[in-house]
């Protein structure tokens, strides 16, 4: 099932948007240490390689609802946003995750867990990390195990049913032996990995086993595991919406990446991490950081944050650190964000109804 062309069109021009519209008031993030934001507790790396996007979810929640209803949509995306690195990951990494939810979900009738009208869940914080989808916050759990078990409604349902545990998590899985999906279930988090996306054969069991325990402090982390990724995300990995790609996993996203960070200049680098934050109701700021061999310092310092009203660019031996901000966040490009990643009207729920 997928949505409309006037939908997707519409979540589109919001992501890209976001650089200067992610609604919500400022937000203050966890510290999983103090260098490193407590998403990082669910990033592992897969394949040699690590790719995620992490979203406090609850930045873009409805503080400023009202006041965003009132502003008209802009008709058009700057094209300065989306050709710049600082910008362009963030923007499409977001609009991933956001259908990794309501698509990925809806056939098992979690797609609208987002909505916050729609479950008695919570949900602060939306990653996808390499394969698997992880929803974070308040879970009422006997709420997702009804939904999971109900008995399918319409031909493209899956019903599911407990088998096992991990942890403190309950796993399901589908009824149907042709299926290959796991969901875990704790009152932290719900857990999510398609067997279909898995390469070689891997196990989606065993892929929830290894998140779980290094969200928990039992197996190595991927910033334990490489200097290079704990230094990305220590530098540019705190935001409302963060994107990354290390190793074997930064790819461009018509080969299966969540978003794409191999803009000219990245297509050699060894990782990218970039984030955007909502200061206030006007200013919004970005951090960049990546590890290139041989960087090209003076077509980086003319393309990173080439939208923003205030740039650095630095670059030091094969580390490279930019930081942006974006001033005159108007009404209607806050506007356009809000109604595209959250509205609640029948148009824009219908695709993730279940």
């Amino acid at each position: 099932m997928t949505p409309s062309r006037r939908r997707t069109l519409e979540l589109i021009g919001a992501a890209t948007a976001v650089t200067v519209g992610i609604a919500g008031s400022p937000t203050v993030t966890a510290q999983e240490t103090d260098d490193r934001p407590a998403y990082t507790r669910w990033l592992t790396i897969e394949d040699d390689g690590l790719e995620f996007v992490a979203i406090d979810w609850t930045a873009l929640e409805d503080e400023t609802q009202r006041e965003l209803e009132q502003a008209e949509p802009s008709e058009e995306v700057p094209d300065e946003f989306q050709d710049d690195p600082m910008v362009e990951p963030v923007s499409t990494g977001l609009l991933a995750a956001y259908f990794a939810v309501g698509l990925g979900l809806s056939q098992y009738r979690l797609g609208r867990l987002v909505d916050d009208d729609a479950f008695e869940t919570a949900v602060e914080e939306l990653l996808v990390v390499n394969d698997a989808v992880i929803v974070a916050g308040d879970v009422d759990t006997a709420e997702i195990d009804d939904r999971l078990t109900e008995e399918p409604a319409a031909e493209f349902l899956r019903r599911m049913e407990r088998t096992a545990e991990v942890g403190e998590y309950d796993v399901y899985t589908p009824v149907e032996e042709d299926a290959d999906a796991v969901i875990a279930v704790s009152a932290e988090a719900i857990i999510f990995v398609d067997g279909a996306e898995l390469e070689d054969d891997a196990d989606p069991t065993t892929r929830i086993e290894t998140i779980v325990a290094a969200s928990v402090g039992d197996a190595d982390r991927a910033t334990e595991l490489s200097d290079e990724v704990a230094w990305l995300v220590e530098t540019a990995g705190e935001g409302d919406v963060t994107v990354g790609q290390y190793g074997d996993r930064l790819t461009p996203d018509e080969n299966g990446g969540i978003t794409d960070v191999t803009f000219e200049g990245f297509e050699d680098a060894d990782g990218v991490v970039c984030s955007f934050t909502v200061d206030d109701a006007e200013t919004a700021t970005g951090e960049f950081a990546a590890i290139v061999d041989d960087p090209d310092v003076d077509d980086l310092e003319q393309r990173l944050g080439a939208s923003a009203d205030e740039r650095s660019v630095d670059v030091d031996g094969n580390r490279v650190t930019a930081t942006g901000t974006w001033r005159d966040v108007n009404g209607t490009t806050v506007g356009r964000v809000h109604r595209g990643l959250t509205r609640t009207d029948t148009e824009a729920s219908a695709p993730f109804d279940p």
